[in-house]
């Protein structure tokens, strides 16, 4: 008869208690950040010569932020040499944070993802 008062109090989730709750939330910010990597030479030419040579086409850009790593999909708006950033969608990308850059093609007439394109 103790108990009947406590109903599922004791069944409550350990995040029960505020401290426990920010301590739980800054361990799991400690274990989601990713160290930027240093590029190869070879990647580093690579994405040189995509942005020495780009054209309009559509792009997935990897880059690290805030000690994530965040990917982007989307037409270059500008890129500046002086400032060495990349303006993506509104989104300004240091040069010295991407870690990969890739040119996209447009799928197929007809394929599923299509409709992706604007078809």
């Amino acid at each position: 008869m103790k108990n009947a008062n406590r109903g599922m109090v004791k069944y409550a989730p350990y995040q029960s208690l505020v401290e426990q709750a920010k301590s739980l939330a800054a361990m799991r910010e400690r274990k989601s950040h990713v160290e930027k990597r240093v590029l190869l030479e070879d990647e580093a030419y690579a994405i040189d010569e995509i942005l020495r040579n780009y054209d309009g086409e559509l792009v997935e850009v990897v880059y690290s932020k805030h000690g994530r790593n965040q990917i982007l999909e989307g037409v270059i708006d500008r890129i500046d040499a002086f400032e060495r950033v990349l303006w993506i969608g509104g989104e300004k990308i240091p040069l010295k944070d991407l870690q990969s850059l890739n040119r996209k093609t447009a799928p197929a007439e007809g394929t599923p993802s299509s409709y992706m394109w604007g078809d």
